[in-house]
């Protein structure tokens, strides 16, 4: 829960006893404790790979693609690869010319480096400022909802299209000017 703890200051060691002293239980369970190991700290974490595919395999889901779980996007990730796998393996099947990169790692790259934008605007705040913005347009709160649902794969949607224009939403204060399109009914 936000405040629930008071302020910690100093370095990440620092900071974790200085929690830990706050918490009563704990305080008590570590109150005999060494602390002879360095504090370190996991945010905003993502894993990929140098090739989704080759003579024999397909990556699918995480394995090929891991990304921070702040949006639980996984389980979209490997419906969809498993998705364009099945389609290439049974047009392989049929005798059918298949090309992995064209056919699967690129069109499952589009929704992958979508959400991967969205984790990064999540943890430098520019996510949070585009669809808590006072005049954000319906529309932009719609495209956003509409991949945080799922659909990163809409090339409809012009942040799945080009999902850099999130961070230009933010750094560009494009919210706080005038839109040149008439306002929605």
């Amino acid at each position: 829960e936000a405040g629930a703890f008071g302020p910690c200051h100093g370095d990440a060691h620092d900071q974790l006893r200085g929690l830990v002293a706050q918490e009563p239980s704990l305080a008590e369970l570590l109150a005999s404790a060494t602390w002879d190991t360095q504090t370190r700290e996991l945010k905003g974490y993502s894993a990929s790979v140098t090739s989704m595919h080759g003579p024999g395999f397909a990556l699918l889901g995480n394995a090929g693609e891991f990304l921070d779980p702040i949006f639980s996007s996984g389980v979209t990730i490997a419906m969809v690869s498993a998705s364009l796998a099945a389609d290439c393996l049974h047009r392989h099947i049929l005798g059918e010319a298949v090309d992995w990169e064209a056919d699967f790692a690129m069109p499952l790259k589009v929704g992958v480096e979508t959400f991967r934008t969205f984790v990064a605007g999540w943890y430098d705040g520019s996510l949070q400022r585009v669809i808590f913005h006072r005049d954000a347009p319906p529309r932009i709160r719609r495209f956003i909802c509409s991949i945080l649902a799922g659909y990163a794969w809409d090339r409809s949607n012009p942040l799945v299209a080009q999902p850099s224009r999130l961070f230009a939403l933010d750094r560009q204060g494009a919210l706080a000017r005038p839109s040149a399109n008439p306002p929605e009914k």
